[in-house]
């Protein structure tokens, strides 16, 4: 009698642990959800897979998460924002830029950067994702993405919104397909 509580039991716990692995999860599932509280969040569909930010990044100075990173300044009169994220987890190297040349409030602003060589550091609007173990860049065209600013709060410092688009791979052909995006996140902090 034992013996059988404990198979039981055992049984039990195998059924449960199975059921956590999930083999296709659905990407609507597995993004943070939608707020607008500063939750330091940011998430969304590549081409149908799930994307946050994972892993540990390592330096001389020990290993710190991975984790969405904002920052915000006014430059030439207007606001900019940037977003970075990475996920170092398994075989992934992979980071993924957000970037508003002028952020003026909510409402939806749609991509102005673009070009060869555009990884990061031109000005424009933009998103941009880079995959380092298979050396490919791919960056949204002028009017090929949009980003929706749901909340921006200049005096507690959070800005929230969601995004979308096609990125083109910025030396080959080809592109990736960006859905179902969302970010919350305290900025300058």
């Amino acid at each position: 009698m034992k013996y059988s509580i404990l198979a039981g039991v055992a049984m039990l716990a195998l059924a449960g642990l199975s059921s956590c692995q999930k083999a296709n999860v659905d990407p609507q599932t597995a993004l943070p959800p939608s707020t607008t509280t500063g939750a330091e969040t940011l998430g969304f569909s590549l081409d149908g897979n799930t994307w946050i930010p994972a892993g540990q990044r390592c330096g001389i100075y020990g290993c710190a998460d991975n984790k969405v990173e904002a920052s915000s300044y006014v430059a030439n009169g207007h606001r900019q924002l940037l977003l970075t994220a990475v996920r170092t987890d398994g075989g992934r190297n992979e980071s993924f830029i957000l970037q508003l040349e002028a952020l003026t409030g909510p409402g939806v602003y749609r991509a102005t950067a673009g070009g060869p060589g555009a990884t990061g550091g031109e000005a424009g609007t933009k998103l941009y994702f880079a995959n380092s173990r298979q050396g490919l860049q791919y960056q949204s065209q002028p009017g090929t993405a949009t980003i929706t600013i749901t909340r921006l709060d200049t005096v507690q410092n959070i800005v929230a919104g969601t995004f979308e688009g096609q990125l083109s791979n910025l030396s080959e052909t080809g592109s990736v397909q960006v859905g179902s995006g969302r970010f919350d996140v305290l900025y300058n902090r």
